[in-house]
């Protein structure tokens, strides 16, 4: 059994990987601006003061950081878009001094990244060490992992997961997706050919544990599933697997660009990733078919 910390533990990936890890017989600690109203037991930290309880590296052998403003809450106002940088960088920057200047048992580190490190079009099948993208996100992901990379210089071993799409029974892509087609309101975006990284929320949970678990993993991992699907054929798997129709026209690009502005590049991204590395490594999916994992997923839903 080993202690690890998680900061972002109450966001959707998070929380997911916390019970994993928890079944698999680790003790799992956030970190939290408001440790006394986690539901987890949570250790103190706020990246913006440079404030953390020493006391959460007490016997801890991993880090997993998750922790970052959503990137689809908001409109991408100039202070949003510096809010979802600062988010990131300030608590790499914060776990990295705190390891560099305290005695610590740290074994491995795992920072989060995404697959919009890459840009709003990617070659087929787009692997870790292809060329990145120069898009307000891409830049975000670069820094991020920039500043995570400070870890290697410490001795402790480093991982990145970049993740596409999670597809999740309690939020995210899915539910957004979900309610529109309860309504009858699903439709493609732009051309609906752009391709979309997806992964099911327990395929990249237990992608975590095994970067976690297994010594010979290290660098950058695309956390993804094999097999990346249309963006009008992933909506009318969600349409169908609901038992709601799929009929209306697709939301044109220029639309979408007045109503979201920046941010409608991200929702027209068309990026093929790929899965190979990480299966590479020894790690098995469960679920390499989206309608599958979907299926799967509001099943789940229902019996929540």
């Amino acid at each position: 059994m080993a202690k690890i910390i998680i900061s972002g533990g109450s966001g959707l990936v998070g929380s997911n990987l916390s019970k994993k890890l928890q079944i698999n017989g680790h003790e799992v600690f956030w970190l939290s601006r408001t440790p006394a109203k986690m539901q987890n037991a949570a250790y103190y930290w706020d990246p913006e003061k440079a404030e953390i309880d020493l006391a959460c590296l007490d016997g801890t052998s991993a880090i997993i950081h998750l922790a970052g403003a959503g990137v689809a809450d908001h409109k991408w106002t100039a202070a949003y878009k510096q809010t979802i940088l600062q988010s990131r960088i300030l608590g790499s920057q914060l776990l990295v001094r705190t390891l560099a200047n305290n005695p610590h048992s740290i074994k491995i580190f795992i920072g989060a990244s995404a697959v919009g490190i890459y840009g709003n079009q990617t070659p087929p099948l787009c692997k870790e060490e292809d060329e990145l993208g120069n898009t307000f996100l891409a830049q975000v992901c670069k820094d991020w992992e920039k500043e995570n990379a400070a870890i290697k210089e410490l001795g402790i071993r480093l991982c990145t997961v970049r993740i596409g799409i999670v597809l999740s029974s309690k939020g995210g892509f899915l539910k957004e997706i979900g309610n529109l087609a309860n309504y009858g309101l699903a439709a493609p975006l732009g051309n609906g050919k752009m391709q979309t990284p997806w992964i099911h929320e327990d395929d990249l949970a237990n992608l975590f544990i095994h970067l976690l678990e297994n010594g010979n993993c290290a660098g950058v991992y695309n956390g993804v599933a094999p097999n990346c699907v249309s963006n009008a054929a992933i909506t009318k798997m969600i349409a169908k697997a609901l038992h709601r129709p799929f009929f209306l026209p697709a939301v044109p690009a220029f639309v979408l660009k007045i109503m979201m502005g920046e941010m409608a590049g991200m929702l027209l991204a068309n990026q093929d990733i790929a899965a190979d590395k990480i299966q590479a490594s020894g790690f098995t999916f469960e679920f390499t078919g989206a309608e599958q994992a979907i299926e799967n997923l509001i099943g789940k839903g229902h019996q929540q």
